[in-house]
């Protein structure tokens, strides 16, 4: 059954127009860097002064032109679909904040940690003055829009051509939207290599995660990835689709997952997706875990109610995750 679930395709950015996301909702983290356990027993990933000052950032993936339009997707508008690279480009942003300067700001033009680097936005410096890997707009420029993998990318858009996003490596493959966790896993392997950082970090892709793995992970300040399956129960013949990316910026033993969500911020609404390439905005959405999954093939735990769509209410069931470590 693994092997099976392993050979399934892409897995999608399960993101539809006219959906509402409804989850618990909780206070972010500490603007602080704190490595405790809280009393009521949450750990969030510690916030870093200098880029990550409120922990995990919460970049979104609805921006630009990062939807797949080819194939079948075409006849809805597209579909949302960077969901992969923008959760990859939280937990590498994160780490790399660990490491840079703590006295430093966004646009001190100071890059001494290469895991994020400057990739030349065209755009002026947001918010400057000087170009810099942590300037707002060196996560997007709207300036470099899009083009299914050519031309000028910054992080997120070259994390995407790191992880084959929509085959975006391959152009003779149309219509599949979305990173298979294949390609987000050697993405990322890749990614680290070419920072000259392979002997620092492992890379883990789990299938069926246990939900004790990822609380000791987390708090051992672990980067975590989740792929959430969605789930229709009323549904007659396809009761799982889709499949969405999102990171985890806080964890409680007790049952309750924070997630960075690159699509929905019901904590912390903003005008425009935008506004989350300063790290500074973050939406930690909560959710209550049920340890009695409806497949216990994939997951042994599954968010109750993650996906509200319309009258419907949908599940999300995790059944894969990766987890990048320091050695």
């Amino acid at each position: 059954m693994l092997k099976q679930r392993k050979r399934l395709g892409v897995f999608l950015c399960a993101v539809i127009l006219c959906a509402v996301i409804v989850p618990l909702v909780h206070p972010v983290a500490s603007a602080t860097s704190s490595h405790s356990l809280r009393k009521d027993g949450w750990y969030y990933l510690p916030a870093y002064p200098n880029y990550a000052p409120r922990g995990l950032p919460d970049f979104d993936q609805k921006q630009d032109t990062w939807k797949q339009t080819q194939g079948k997707w075409l006849f809805i508008g597209g579909i949302w679909s960077f969901c992969g690279p923008t959760s990859l480009a939280d937990i590498f942003w994160w780490f790399d904040s660990m490491h840079e300067n703590s006295t430093g700001y966004p646009g001190d033009g100071n890059d001494t940690y290469p895991l994020v680097r400057d990739f030349k936005a065209p755009g002026t410096p947001t918010p400057g003055p000087k170009t810099d890997d942590h300037n707002f707009n060196n996560v997007n420029d709207l300036q470099t829009p899009w083009n299914k993998g050519q031309g000028a990318k910054e992080l997120i858009e070259t994390l995407a051509w790191y992880c084959n996003t929509n085959f975006c490596r391959y152009p003779y493959i149309r219509g599949y939207a979305g990173t298979s966790a294949k390609y987000l896993e050697s993405g990322a392997r890749q990614w680290i290599q070419d920072a000259g950082l392979q002997d620092h970090y492992t890379i883990e892709g789990i299938w069926c995660p246990d939900f004790s793995l990822l609380v000791s992970r987390l708090q051992n300040n672990s980067g975590i990835i989740l792929n959430l399956l969605l789930y229709n129960p009323d549904a007659l013949i396809f009761k799982t689709f889709f499949g969405h990316y999102v990171a985890v910026a806080g964890i409680n033993a007790n049952g309750s997952i924070a997630l960075s969500d690159p699509f929905q911020n019901k904590a912390n609404p903003t005008p425009n997706a935008s506004d989350h390439n300063d790290a500074n905005v973050v939406s930690y959405d909560i959710y209550q875990v049920n340890f009695t999954s409806p497949f216990p093939d994939k997951a042994s735990w599954w968010l109750e109610n993650y996906f509200d769509l319309g009258p419907k209410k949908l599940g999300g069931i995790p059944w894969y995750a990766l987890i990048i470590s320091e050695r």
